[in-house]
């Protein structure tokens, strides 16, 4: 009886607020841990070889708060602050014990404060950019531990030009006959020391998204380049891909996506051609997930970079025990040729690292070539 009278003092109490306001506030967030087998086989140099270790994984645990508030003229404003956790640790420490700089602080994940109406919105504040294949390929980012399509950012040799970036001011449009779009901006950290002579053009980014849904066919387009990285003159990071999907069935798709990294330091350039191919499929409660990518020899403007391809497959399924909860078994692996470096990362390698250049394995000299793999077997809760 007493709960109940509280209960409804402070609904009373709230109701006069609530009413003008026209606001809610909605706590989300995942919990997704297991057990794993990490190693990396075949390295350039022997000794660099890590024969592999069983563990405890938390892949990419989270808490947010979305709120949302009628502004009336159909404008709202909205904020989101989502922050990684480590319920394997307790801590912002990996398995390694490194570092994790998705976890362990508010808004360590995509956070933002943002206005929008029938126009779109506008967005401040750390957001995913180039980070990601949006619906088209969610294996690595939604279903399980890991997989080959984090290639975008695990290639090791040429990286991508954005991931989840601090400082960025995005417009996001509304949706037109299954069309929207995405415009990102952001100059990088609010100061510090640049080598060229304008500030302005210290560590800034450009990028655009772009994607199209309709029945069974989804698309998307991501472009972005990053300049004066570190605000080092000259060190730049351009990139794009261009995704299709084709969904056949409820919960099951078939999808590509493919694209071009490049980077350029003072004096020389590199980039590197990618794909990746995606399968998902639904069968009753489980899900089938296979995926295949490769990447070309890297090009540099010194010539070719022979035997750095690099190769992966993922294997995965997951059997959902309600519209929540899935437990599942993966299986992972890059195939490197003699001087190709990806590697699973960055939660697989921070939790599993033990440094290096691909932050699996030991020294960036002699640890080329290795094939990282993991098998795992784990538990995924939303809510």
């Amino acid at each position: 009886m007493q709960k109940k009278l509280l209960a409804l003092a402070v609904a009373g109490a709230l109701a006069p607020a609530a009413a003008m306001a026209q606001s809610t506030v909605e706590i989300y967030g995942r919990a997704h841990l297991g057990i794993d087998h990490y190693q990396a086989k075949g390295a350039t140099d022997d000794t660099a070889n890590y024969d592999g270790r069983m563990r405890i994984f938390d892949s990419s645990s989270r808490v947010g708060f979305r709120v949302n508030e009628s502004l009336g003229g159909g404008l709202r404003a909205f904020v989101v602050i989502e922050s990684g956790v480590n319920i394997d640790t307790g801590s912002q420490a990996g398995q390694s014990g490194g570092t994790n700089a998705s976890s362990g602080v508010w808004a360590s994940r995509s956070s933002w404060l943002g206005i929008g109406g029938g126009w779109g919105d506008i967005r401040f504040g750390r957001q995913d950019v180039f980070y990601g294949n949006g619906i088209i390929q969610q294996t690595a980012a939604n279903y399980i531990n890991t997989a080959v399509d984090g290639i975008w950012t695990q290639h090791g040799l040429v990286g991508a030009p954005g991931g989840r970036l601090a400082n960025v001011l995005s417009y996001n449009s509304p949706t037109f006959g299954g069309f929207n779009a995405s415009l990102y901006w952001s100059p990088g950290s609010e100061g510090g020391a640049f080598t060229g002579s304008d500030p302005q053009e210290a560590d800034h980014l450009y990028a655009v998204t772009a994607r199209y849904s309709g029945g069974a066919l989804r698309g998307q387009f991501d472009y972005s380049t990053r300049t004066n990285i570190g605000s080092v003159d000259g060190v730049d990071q351009t990139g794009w891909k261009v995704g299709l999907g084709w969904a056949y069935a409820p919960g099951s798709q078939l999808s590509v996506v493919t694209g071009n990294l490049e980077n350029e330091v003072p004096g020389l350039s590199a980039d590197v051609h990618i794909t990746t191919l995606s399968w998902e499929h639904m069968l009753g409660q489980w899900q089938i997930l296979a995926q295949y990518m490769f990447a070309g020899e890297v090009d540099t403007s010194a010539g070719e970079l022979e035997d750095s391809g690099v190769r992966g497959y993922t294997l995965a399924a997951k059997y959902f025990l309600s519209k929540r909860t899935g437990v599942y078994v993966s299986f992972s692996q890059y195939k490197n040729d003699e001087f190709g470096a990806a590697d699973f990362g960055p939660g697989a390698c921070l939790s599993s690292g033990v440094g290096g250049a691909a932050n699996c394995r030991f020294d960036p000299l002699e640890s080329f070539g290795a094939d990282p793999r993991i098998i795992a077997l784990g538990i995924l809760h939303n809510f």
